[in-house]
């Protein structure tokens, strides 16, 4: 049987898509809005903060910049950890109707994303995205892939499609 021939009694083919990264655009438009919700999410818990501990604006130091990136990647890949974890999805994908699964299709699981947060601090892989292919090195390294985030087609929609 060719690769282009459907068995027309396996319906798990019929409903099946095919899974291909969503573009470069999307993805930096993910990157963006994710960091403005981050930003916007920081800044309401810091004001809140400010706001029951007033004492606390008044102490602060200077930090050591390591320190500072480093509390920095923590809160952000926290962002990612809940968000992936709890919707899963970020507020940035949601808007651009993608989402992140897994070689299988599937959702990642907690460790899959963590991973792949994780690995997001290593500053080349934003260079990552320069390639043809929108494939960041946390998906890579994470086995991953944001894809666009369509509804599963139907069985009557599904027959509809199906190559002469």
């Amino acid at each position: 049987m060719d690769t282009l021939s459907r068995d027309l009694l396996n319906a798990d083919e019929l409903l099946g898509n095919l899974v291909t990264p969503t573009s470069r655009l999307k993805r930096l438009a993910n990157f963006l809005l994710d960091l403005v919700f981050f930003y916007i999410i920081v800044f309401t818990i810091g004001l809140i903060v400010m706001l029951i501990y007033p004492e606390i604006g008044y102490s602060f130091e200077p930090i050591n910049p390591l320190v500072d990136r480093l509390i920095g990647t923590l809160f952000y890949s926290t962002y990612y950890v809940i968000f992936k974890t709890w919707l899963g999805k970020t507020l940035g994908k949601i808007i651009t109707k993608t989402k992140v699964v897994n070689k299988q299709g599937q959702k990642p699981d907690f460790s899959t994303v963590l991973v792949r947060n994780l690995v997001r601090a290593i500053p080349l892989d934003a260079f990552t995205f320069l390639r043809e292919n929108p494939i960041g090195m946390h998906d890579r390294m994470s086995n991953t892939m944001v894809i666009d985030d369509r509804p599963l087609l139907t069985l009557d929609q599904s027959l509809h499609i199906i190559p002469d």
